[in-house]
């Protein structure tokens, strides 16, 4: 009985499945596969970027292709993908916080003037926030 708690003690956890970037859809939003997974859309968290697909202003159209464009180099560039996953937006994309090479992405767009912080709720308006 010693030796199975002892065994169990010392029991290495099961370490998170790998997981890599398979397409940039846009500055917030990725397709992944984890481990031997199927692979999935994620809403990255923790920021927001501008729309691109029904932007509703030029200048929104304009920052969140540049979003999109430097997420993918980010990417490109990584060799190593940390994901936290999470739960699933109300259209079923996973929840994931991301870091490329061990750096947050979200925090990185953020400083770059590519995104604002987001937790949730009513996005802003990136037309009136563009003028």
């Amino acid at each position: 009985m010693s030796l199975l708690l002892l065994l169990s003690c010392n029991a290495v956890p099961e370490p998170e499945p790998t997981c890599r970037v398979t397409r940039v859809i846009d500055g917030d939003t990725v397709d992944m596969a984890c481990g031997g997974s199927a692979p999935f859309r994620a809403r990255l968290i923790g920021f927001d970027t501008p729309e691109t697909y029904e932007p509703r202003c030029r200048a929104e159209a304009d920052l969140g292709r540049q979003a999109t464009v430097r997420l993918r180099a980010m990417v490109a560039a990584a060799r190593a993908t940390q994901a936290d996953l999470r739960g699933t937006d109300r259209y079923g994309r996973r929840l994931v916080r991301l870091g490329l090479d061990g750096r947050d992405v979200g925090r990185g767009l953020i400083a770059e003037g590519l995104a604002v912080p987001y937790t949730g709720g009513r996005r802003i308006d990136w037309c009136d926030r563009l003028g």
